[in-house]
């Protein structure tokens, strides 16, 4: 159940196909969930609808998301995804709002914070344990509701290098529905290519903190063709990950694919990820700038 839940998160196709993480140069609707002060890396203003699959857990994710930094040193961005795991079994659902702001002070350095909102519910008496909470649902309420906040920071020493912080799920619910972690990476991006490594630390799901290595890189071709690569192993799980994807980015829409494979584990899984965006300008002087860091 680990392995399908996958810490709830919500990935979109770059980030799942770089490994799972950029926390240093996910801009765009990829900051709102990864580092909301990386929605300054850029000057956009994005609508995304985002869907993915997982044929082995049957986890099926649909949502979208909103950012908006095309002006000043505030950027803005909401989301909203539904998620369902194992429809014929346990019958897991889920819907996820998220709020985030961030805050440029200076040419060097970021700062965001984001709420979230997570209502999980699930089908009774059908866990390992019978009619019990510690496996199954409610019969009259959800199964959790949490409010929590996300918060990350970003530097950039010079252009193109970025560190970024984030944690997540800080208020501590203690339940590895809406686990508390927090990641830090480094990473490059230009118009051309980009690299990013990330460690995370998972202090919730498991009895023990539990630490995830992700890392990608992403090439440009004709400079609106991006061709990823990563790798991801999860110490709580003990899997090895590869992963890939590919896309178009024009000046006012893009179309991505990304895909996971666990290659070594107990439970091997598949993620596939799946986005359209449209890039909306209404003063016609922002075009897409920077492709390698959206």
């Amino acid at each position: 159940m680990a392995e399908g839940y996958d810490l709830g998160n919500v990935e979109s196709p770059r980030v799942l196909a770089m490994g799972g993480g950029l926390v240093a140069t996910g801009a765009s609707t990829v900051g709102l969930y990864q580092n909301p002060a990386n929605m300054e890396l850029t000057r956009v203003y994005h609508f995304e609808a985002e869907g993915a699959f997982s044929p082995e857990a049957r986890r099926y994710d649909v949502g979208g998301a909103i950012v908006d930094s095309a002006n000043g040193r505030f950027g803005g961005g909401i989301g909203a995804n539904f998620g369902i795991l194992d429809p014929d079994g346990i019958h897991r659902s889920w819907t996820d709002f998220r709020v985030a702001l961030s805050y440029q002070l200076g040419d060097h350095f970021a700062i965001g914070l984001g709420g979230r909102y997570l209502g999980v519910d699930q089908d009774t008496s059908v866990g390992p344990f019978g009619d019990s909470l510690i496996s199954s649902g409610t019969p009259s309420k959800p199964l959790g509701q949490y409010l929590t906040f996300d918060a990350g920071m970003t530097i950039t020493p010079f252009e193109g290098l970025h560190i970024g912080f984030a944690g997540h799920n800080l208020s501590d619910p203690g339940v590895s529905l809406a686990p508390t972690t927090v990641v830090g990476g480094v990473g490059y991006d230009s118009h051309v290519f980009a690299v990013e490594a990330n460690v995370l630390t998972d202090f919730t799901t498991w009895q023990t903190a539990q630490v995830r290595v992700m890392g990608g890189g992403e090439l440009f071709l004709g400079e609106h063709v991006p061709l990823r690569v990563g790798y991801r192993y999860d110490e709580g799980t003990n899997t090895h990950a590869l992963s890939g994807g590919l896309g178009y980015i024009g000046q006012q829409w893009s179309a991505e694919f990304g895909l996971r494979r666990d290659i070594a584990g107990d439970h091997p899984a598949t993620m596939m990820s799946l986005s359209l965006r449209y890039f909306y300008d209404s003063t016609g002087t922002l075009g897409v700038q920077d492709p390698g860091a959206l």
